[in-house]
């Protein structure tokens, strides 16, 4: 019987072959190169992803992670500052590149990137990827939101939340993906911070937690780095852009200001741990929007104005990771057609990609 492939089975696989061909065996913590070495071994294993859109621009993720379960939480990256190119383009093929630039990615921030972009039409599909030391990464599809005086005649929108790694496979993400949705809403629980086999689904769990309960910045990267290497939810990350905010969790269950789950036991470094969870969750999910922040108490609010999906942004400045200079000469790569300079307009307004 003959068959058809579609364009939305067509994107969803290739994000999904991608994601799944960057996945090291059985997700080992070792790093198949020394981070001491300072050569890169295959850094896009967590993927891409998009988030905080507005009707000219979003911002665009990606970290750097060669060993995604490096107890650590770095990610068996060489401890040193890593530049890395961006391009957004207007076509799947990239051959109307939008912007392109260099950012630098740090171990303080265990090599996490935002590109923030500004000057983009409103309403607008576009199409990005990223690469560092001659690794290419998945490609990501992304848009803006519509204008703040638009009409768009519809919105196709799907959320998510409490998405326990150990309770079962993440084939709802990969089924949201194949649905192509224009933006995604994760309303918390992106995360869980149980060590393996605590929290148990009736009749068991299907998979197992990496490292102990979450209390250090190591461990919650580490998690975050283990639900971010599933490739079901990379394929939901890189077909829409998302808006997320957090619930417990993320840090611990039931856990409120400054009081933990079990506030009669003495948990005298709380907010140690607190600040811990808050930087990991920015430096994945992007609580912040654009806005920086400050770790220790970084606290989400729900915004919709200016032509905004961004449901989530931070209340207290701060400083992110620095930017890097402009991007380096170019230098066409022949097996992916990159060529970071090709036909980029310079942006309206200050962006940086």
């Amino acid at each position: 019987m003959p068959t058809s492939l579609s364009r939305r089975s067509f994107l969803v696989t290739g994000l999904t072959t991608a994601a799944v061909a960057t996945l090291p065996g059985g997700l080992a913590g070792a790093a198949p190169r020394n981070p001491r070495s300072g050569r890169l071994g295959e850094p896009f294993q967590l993927g891409v992803a998009s988030g905080d859109p507005s009707a000219d621009g979003m911002v665009l993720w990606t970290r750097l992670a060669s060993a995604p379960l490096a107890e650590d939480g770095l990610g068996g990256v060489p401890q040193r500052v890593i530049p890395v190119q961006c391009q957004l383009a207007g076509d799947e093929g990239f051959r109307r590149v939008l912007r392109h630039g260099t950012k630098q990615t740090r171990p303080e921030s265990a090599h996490s990137l935002h590109v923030e972009l500004a000057g983009l039409e409103p309403g607008r599909e576009h199409f990005y990827r990223f690469r560092a030391q001659g690794h290419l990464s998945p490609v990501g599809r992304t848009r803006t939101a519509p204008a703040l005086n638009g009409r768009p005649d519809s919105l196709r929108m799907a959320f998510a939340s409490c998405s326990q790694y150990e309770h079962g496979f993440f084939t709802a993400y990969r089924r949201l993906a194949e649905e192509q949705p224009e933006l995604v809403l994760h309303l918390g629980d992106y995360i869980y911070e149980y060590k393996a086999r605590v929290y148990n689904a009736p009749g068991g769990n299907v998979r197992d937690h990496a490292g102990p309960e979450t209390e250090t910045l190591a461990n919650y990267r580490q998690r975050h780095a283990q639900y971010k290497s599933d490739p079901d939810l990379q394929a939901a990350h890189a077909v829409a852009p998302w808006v997320v905010i957090w619930d417990d969790h993320e840090v611990d269950n039931n856990w409120a200001d400054e009081v933990p789950e079990k506030p009669e036991i003495p948990q005298p470094h709380f907010l140690q741990r607190r600040a811990a969870a808050f930087q990991a969750y920015y430096e994945t999910c992007r609580c912040a929007g654009r806005r920086s922040r400050r770790a220790s108490t970084c606290s989400c609010t729900a915004a919709s104005s200016g032509g905004s999906w961004r449901a989530s942004t931070c209340s207290t400045p701060g400083s992110t990771a620095a930017t890097g200079p402009a991007a380096t000469a170019p230098r066409r790569d022949a097996r992916s057609g990159w060529n970071p300079r090709a036909r980029s307009p310079a942006p309206s307004r200050s962006s940086d990609c």
